[in-house]
């Protein structure tokens, strides 16, 4: 079921409003002076919550990508050597993005 509920309601509430959405699979929207704030929605089985079709998840995905483009270390390698190398992509990479 889904409702919507003002601030004060949901502050006096909260723990109930949890109660409802965790076992029921309720979804709450608080509201104030008609706007709403926020949104409780339950948990998916996964441990992943959507919210208009995309997924909470889909930060995690990002930072793996931003992970895997990272360059692989070997021990032949100085870290030091590679940091200045990664350091310099950035900027390249700022320096087109933002005309400088």
């Amino acid at each position: 079921m889904e409702r919507i509920i003002d601030v004060t309601t949901a502050r006096r509430q909260f723990g109930t409003l949890l109660d409802e959405v965790f076992h029921k699979g309720d979804v709450v929207t608080i509201e104030r002076k008609g706007k709403p704030l926020a949104k409780i929605v339950p948990l998916e089985k996964n441990g992943s919550t959507s919210f208009g079709g995309s997924s909470v998840n889909c930060r995690q995905k990002m930072m793996l990508e931003e992970l895997k483009s990272l360059p692989r270390i070997g021990i032949e390698q100085d870290p030091v050597d590679i940091l200045r190398s990664m350091r310099k992509q950035k900027r390249i990479e700022a320096s087109l993005k933002y005309g400088k």
